[in-house]
């Protein structure tokens, strides 16, 4: 009995203690007591919008393939086309979102100033990119910035790369080996781009070497010799801007055969009095999607504005143009 009596005197002020607790507004001794909870934690960190929000603003949900160029010390980020389920898409303002909203947005998610980006040359990863400053939105209204890029050595003297938000890039396991620009590229350069020149109806230039406006060395299929592209140009240059009504611009990829040289797998040729000046030029490749074989980025100059490209295989073989992006 008396350990019931020592239970229940335990208990009471539990109680009591609950059924303050319990209630907003007690009466105590004739003086009203109110219980107010305290005010939920302030969060430091923002709450991020979620894709929906983000899509109707037009910021990309997924990765973005960026071009960078290097100028001195300094580097210039240009956002190309936003990566979504191996498949590419252009980055565009909604017509309902102000330019102003759009760029202030653009630069808070995808390319704010301290963000670092994995930068990649020639199929491998080579440095960091640090955005430290805004530069001028592209004809398109899209938000560029520049910053400080770090490389390697061997990519010293590299003024064309391809970058991705870190966090955001593909994995690559691949060491940077530069392949050169050797006597046999240099030999079948203007004779694969005479073929092309003959084959297009269109007439010889005065000059090959005149007409020869790129020649690189490229890694995309794989074999003891180096693949090359080539850009050459009549009545034109490789640059946004006016160019001869009757000029001309010739793009290829060639592979090396022992018997045959160099022949090419991919071209374009434009005749500017047919279809307008367009000049295509490689920045470079990376495999990024994960499949097998590269993704090739060229910017084509147009005479009022300028506009990137990508090239691949989506069969074995096969290499065509997989994507465009919109013009402005």
């Amino acid at each position: 009995m008396h350990r019931l009596r020592s239970r229940a005197a335990f208990a009471l002020p539990f109680l009591i203690v609950t059924a303050l607790v319990s209630c907003d507004n007690v009466q105590w001794g004739g003086a009203d007591v109110e219980f107010v909870p305290p005010p939920p934690a302030f969060d430091r960190e923002p709450v991020a919008p979620d894709a929906q929000a983000l899509a109707e603003l037009g910021m990309p949900t997924g990765p973005v393939v960026f071009h960078l160029v290097r100028s001195g010390t300094q580097a210039r980020l240009i956002p190309v086309a936003e990566l979504l389920r191996d498949s590419l898409h252009s980055l565009r303002r909604p017509a309902d979102v102000s330019p102003a909203a759009y760029e202030r947005r653009f630069r808070e998610t995808v390319i704010p100033v301290g963000a670092q980006f994995e930068v990649f040359r020639r199929g491998a990863p080579v440095g960091t990119f640090v955005v430290q400053a805004a530069t001028p939105v592209t004809a398109c209204g899209v938000p560029t910035a520049s910053g400080s890029l770090t490389t390697v050595a061997a990519a010293a003297d590299a003024t064309a790369f391809l970058a991705f938000r870190r966090g955001l890039a593909p994995e690559v396991r691949a060491e940077f080996a530069p392949p050169q620009v050797t006597g046999s590229i240099r030999t079948y350069a203007s004779i694969v781009a005479e073929r092309l020149v003959l084959q297009n109806g269109l007439p010889r230039p005065r000059s090959w070497p005149g007409a020869q406006r790129d020649v690189q060395a490229v890694e995309l299929v794989g074999g003891s010799n180096p693949e090359m592209a080539a850009t050459y140009l009549v009545g034109d240059s490789l640059a946004v801007g006016p160019a001869d009504p009757q000029g001309y611009s010739v793009f290829y990829l060639a592979d090396y055969d022992r018997a045959r040289g160099y022949n090419p797998f991919y071209s374009q040729v434009h005749h500017y009095a047919r279809s307008g000046k367009a000049a295509p030029l490689l920045i470079d490749y990376l495999n990024w999607d994960g499949r097998e074989g590269p993704e090739v980025l060229l910017q084509v100059f147009g005479q009022q504005q300028s506009w990137y490209e990508v090239i691949s295989q989506p069969r074995p073989g096969r290499w065509q143009r997989l994507w465009q992006a919109e013009r402005c």
